[in-house]
């Protein structure tokens, strides 16, 4: 019976269920409405793939290839409209049936916003000093490195490129120059963690941002004295997915080549020093001339042009990326994976079953995810890989490059006769193609391994409305194994024939096998952030906070020592404040208390505060909206900051003992026992400390013609102290060791300038869109306190001269007659007796005597301190065309060395630059445009030293990049199941002016050469 009666009630809820499914049924489908339109970008085109979705809903729809699209939706819903690059639009339906959209580039959205640091805020609420840079302005260099990709194109930054080596190509960064003599190099920031910039890959990039004042570094305090850099790496939005393949091939050439005299030349001023010297014993016959010139006995009389014979003149370098990014209102995605590859300009010997170019592969991986747990609440994970193989030959860069300076055309030949590799005595091994070709090689294998996870918590709903917390957590893992394959090759003398005709050597050294050694270097990072932000408007009112903890350690897992092998921590707290008010009025209070177990207890956390401030006056009620001077702001900030790069040695504070010195021992006893002796190895500095920067900038932000013209400028100033150096003005007769001589902060510099930028971007009714950017840096320093004693004559002083001065003697001229160098100062002091064509020096300090006293400071320091670029940009119907050109000034470089001083170590030894031997002083010719001294047949003292005469101005202005592209239409790709499809060529580094002859390239000094590329590259969305 009750199993009856609970069939029979079962089966009227089920009956009542369904009449009241019904009925809902009835009331939705009587309540729904079918909305159709169109989706276009401002341009008109049509979208493809946009989302369609109900507000609130995960139910949606998808425009078609035509950026149509219908969907049934509730008639008092909303719509969302979500496409990646674009920014989302959301439409109320409100009785419509048809709703068409325009779409923005999502990229101006975001330039309203800019990365701050620990955050975003809105570009016009910012009193500080920050620049940024797009990243597709990255993208069009053919380079894999950041560094070389924003040379020139951001203001506040001075880069130099040292070397165009793979893999160590990377250039050198200063934010507003150089403030320190001790570290200058910026705080980098990847995705919020302290990072190698060297492991960004340029196709990850979503923002770049420069910050340069106390106002926008001070929540980094002890590390936010020399600027900070913040890179965002791209993430995924809410759309269909979109997928981008980008590959690039190119080739490069050396950008400027060592240009070395032949080895008729190097015979003709082998005899011409001779003559100088009033040597007629063992010159060169006319007839031993001749066969230098014809290479008529090439092992007897070699002429070999060793650049030609070691160095290529091209090499090659490709550049992949495929990247996924898309999503939905809950979870959204990025990944990306890189491929490139450049190889080196070294030749090979194709005997050897081993590589022995420079080369490196790198992969790279990235995926960002993002995910909303809740309404309220959201999480991201980062990962990123990057793996690089390289190879390099066993000699190195420096080696090679050494040979080909140390290595004159008529030492020896490549090759003896026999196939073997010749050399002479004194200089063993020295045979540039044998150390590029036979000394083995290295194979190297370095893994980067980052992840961030991070969550945000908006706590508006159970606390108060702005208020959030945020957290931040990496691991980051490095590794590298090198495989050192190194090995000494073979050497033999050719002596010419004997009387039965056969060559005869001279064995210098025998061919040994490769050797066999590993190096390894592991180091690995975890850093963890936690923060409370709060963002609110109060009517006119808006404030906005930030309070954050941080903490990083980093270990060296390879370290030698045990005081090595201590993780080396960082913590602290950062804060700011920023108030506005009706958008006009701006304030911001930004600090940082930190600092490291790295100094004494007591002493290892400091305080660091900066104030900005901003007046937006286009914005004021008096400002005639019409007026062409549509934007115009005032910016003032102050502060201090610190910087804790103090040298790289660690616990200066304690005081350590060498208990086992060989190189000082005692000697005991009748029997004269030797025994270790025990030496101070380091004296400790109780009150060691970081440096402190306080620095005051002062800048407006002006745009003309509703912002169709833009300009940014800024004044700064910063007074450096605490500079860390060892004592200077210490005695030697106070006995102490070198090593022992007590450290201080007592160094201090002035730094200052101004950066600017002025921008110009329009499109015209005719569709044709154009732009124009000039930039430029100016950082001028001076030593202002350095702890040495006050030289003897005012013009040996540092003080008051940029850090990295160059100092020499200053020139008059060449001495034309021994008559004329007799009846000048005396210049013994110097070493020997100047004669006609040696160099005539001032008497700077006015004794009556030319000596080393009367050094000076002459010329600029070696990092430039103008740094400047200009370019633009024109597209019209898919065709874009942009070119950009870079330079530096107010920099100085000396041609010095043994290819600058013949015959410095000998004679037929060192190669000697064709600059040299085209502008020497000649005896008997016309000299009124001879630029350098005579040459003698061995090492002239009285020339061979600093002076005004080897200074030279190494200003340059470079064509960095052209590019032209072609976006096909939409149209014409659409029947491939394509989205997008543009094609481009580009260069880089194509031309330089200089005022050095293209003797040694202006930025590069003379190691490497930077590599000049063609390129060539498709891009393709689908």
């Amino acid at each position: 019976m009750k199993n009856k009666t609970f069939s029979i009630m079962l089966l009227l809820l089920l009956c009542l269920s369904n009449i009241q499914a019904q009925d809902r049924a009835k009331s939705v489908q009587g309540d729904k409405v079918r909305i159709s339109g169109m989706i276009t970008d401002e341009k008109g085109e049509p979208l493809t793939g946009v989302t369609v979705s109900v507000k609130g809903s995960a139910y949606g729809t998808v425009a078609d290839m035509d950026g149509k699209y219908s969907i049934e939706v509730p008639a008092k819903s909303s719509l969302t409209f979500n496409y990646i690059g674009f920014t989302e639009v959301t439409e109320l339906i409100d009785g419509r049936t048809e709703i068409n959209v325009i779409m923005k580039d999502e990229t101006a959205a975001l330039a309203d916003v800019i990365v701050v640091g620990y955050g975003m805020q809105k570009k016009v609420s910012i009193a500080g000093s920050i620049s940024s840079i797009e990243p597709n302005e990255i993208s069009r260099m053919a380079t894999t490195s950041v560094t070389n990709a924003i040379s020139g194109r951001i203001p506040g930054i001075i880069t130099r490129q040292t070397s165009g080596e793979p893999g160590f190509d990377a250039a050198q960064i200063y934010i507003r120059g150089m403030s320190s003599w001790v570290a200058n190099s910026p705080l980098i920031l990847v995705d919020g963690v302290e990072r190698d910039i060297n492991a960004v890959n340029p196709a990850d990039i979503e923002s770049f941002s420069v910050l340069k004042d106390a106002s926008a570094t001070a929540v980094y305090g002890v590390k936010g004295a020399n600027g900070v850099i913040l890179i965002n790496t791209k993430r995924g939005k809410s759309g269909k997915p979109l997928i981008t393949l980008r590959s690039e091939a190119a080739v490069l050439n050396s950008l400027s080549q060592r240009n070395y005299i032949d080895g008729y030349e190097y015979a003709l001023l082998m005899n011409e020093g001779k003559k100088n010297s009033g040597v007629t014993a063992g010159l060169w016959t006319d007839e031993e001339l001749e066969k230098y010139r014809t290479h008529s006995d090439p092992y007897l009389y070699p002429n070999v042009d060793w650049v030609s014979e070691v160095l290529k003149p091209v090499s090659i370098q490709s550049i992949n990326n495929l990247s996924v990014s898309g999503g939905n209102d809950i979870v959204r995605y990025y990944v990306n994976v890189g491929y490139s590859y450049q190889s080196g300009i070294y030749r090979q010997d194709p005997a050897n079953a081993f590589n022995t170019n420079a080369a490196v592969n790198r992969y790279n991986y990235r995926s960002n995810v993002d995910i909303n747990l809740t309404k309220d609440l959201t999480i991201d994970l980062g990962v990123s890989g990057v793996i690089d193989d390289r190879n390099y030959p066993g000699a190195g860069a420096a080696g090679i490059l050494d040979g080909l300076r140390d290595t004159g055309p008529i030492a020896f030949p490549k090759l003896n006769p026999d196939g073997s590799i010749a050399g002479i005595n004194m200089y063993i091994g020295s045979n540039p193609w044998g150390q590029a070709t036979q000394t083995g090689y290295s194979d190297e294998h370095l893994a980067t391994i980052q992840s961030t996870f991070g969550a945000k918590w908006d706590l508006s709903s159970l606390a108060t409305k702005g208020l959030s917390v945020k957290a931040r957590f990496s691991f980051d893992f490095y590794h590298a194994n090198k495989a050192l394959r190194y090995k000494v090759f073979g050497v033999k003398e050719y002596l010419g024939k004997d009387e039965q005709g056969d060559d005869r050597y001279n064995i210098i050294r025998e061919d040994q096998a490769l050797g066999y050694s590993i190096e390894q270097n592991s180091h690995r990072s975890v850093y963890l952030d936690l923060g409370l932000n709060y963002d609110r408007t109060f009517g006119d009112h808006y404030v906005s906070g930030l309070l954050l903890f941080n903490r990083r350690s980093y270990d060296n897992l390879s370290a030698g020592t045990t005081i090595a092998n201590l993780p080396a921590r960082n913590q602290g707290i950062a804060s700011r404040v920023t108030y506005n008010y009706l958008q006009r009025y701006f304030l911001e209070f930004n600090a940082g208390y930190n600092g490291s177990e790295n100094f004494p207890k007591g002493k290892r956390m400091g305080f660091f505060p900066a104030v900005s401030m901003g007046w937006l006056l286009s914005n004021e009620s008096f400002w005639n909206q019409n007026f062409f001077i549509s934007n115009l702001k005032l910016r003032a900030s102050h502060g201090k900051v610190g910087n804790d790069q103090i040298g790289g040695a660690r616990f200066l504070y304690l005081t350590s003992m060498n208990k086992n010195n060989w190189d000082q021992y005692a000697v005991w006893g009748t029997d004269h026992i030797g025994e270790q002796s025990v030496t101070e190895a380091q004296m400790g500095y109780n009150n060691v400390t970081w440096e402190t920067a306080v620095k005051t900038n002062l800048g407006f932000d002006l745009g003309l013609w509703k912002n169709r013209i833009t300009l940014q400028v800024d004044f700064f100033n910063e007074n450096r102290k605490g500079i860390l150096i060892q004592r200077q003005s210490v005695p030697a007769a106070a006995g102490f060791q070198g090593a022992s001589i007590l450290y201080g902060n007592l160094g201090a510099a002035n730094n200052k300038g101004m950066d600017g930028l002025i921008e110009i971007k329009h499109r015209t009714s005719s569709d044709i869109f154009y732009s124009f950017r000039v930039n430029m840096t100016y950082a001028h320093n001076e030593i202002t306190q350095n702890d040495k004693p006050e030289p003897l004559y005012p013009n040996l002083s540092e003080l008051g001269y940029p850090i990295g001065q160059g100092f020499g003697m200053v020139a008059l001229g060449f001495f034309e007659t021994q008559e004329e160098a007799y009846n000048w100062l005396d210049q013994s002091a110097l070493g020997g007796l100047p004669g006609p064509g040696d160099i005539k020096y001032k008497d700077v300090n006015g004794n009556g005597v030319i000596d080393l006293s009367d050094t000076a400071p002459i010329g600029y320091p070696r990092v430039p301190e103008l740094m400047f670029g200009f370019g633009g940009t024109i597209e019209y119907k898919g065709v874009d065309f942009s070119a950009f050109f870079s330079g530096a000034a107010n920099t100085g470089i000396f041609f010095e060395g043994r290819s600058f001083y013949p015959f410095a170590s000998g004679m037929g030894y060192f190669n000697i630059y064709q600059e040299y031997y085209d502008h020497r002083w000649m005896l008997g010719a016309d000299n009124s445009k001879a630029k350098y001294p005579r040459v003698i047949d061995g090492p002239n003292v009285q020339t061979n030293r600093r002076s005004t005469v080897w200074l030279k101005d190494a200003s340059y202005l470079r064509l960095k990049n052209v590019e032209i592209g072609y976006t096909l239409p939409k149209n014409w790709v659409k029947a491939a199941g394509l989205s997008g499809l543009r094609v481009f060529v580009n260069g880089t580094n194509l031309y330089t002016w200089d005022r050095i002859n293209n003797t040694i390239d202006p930025e590069s000094d003379n190691g490497y050469p930077i590599q000049r590329a063609f390129n060539l590259g498709l891009s393709i969305n689908f």
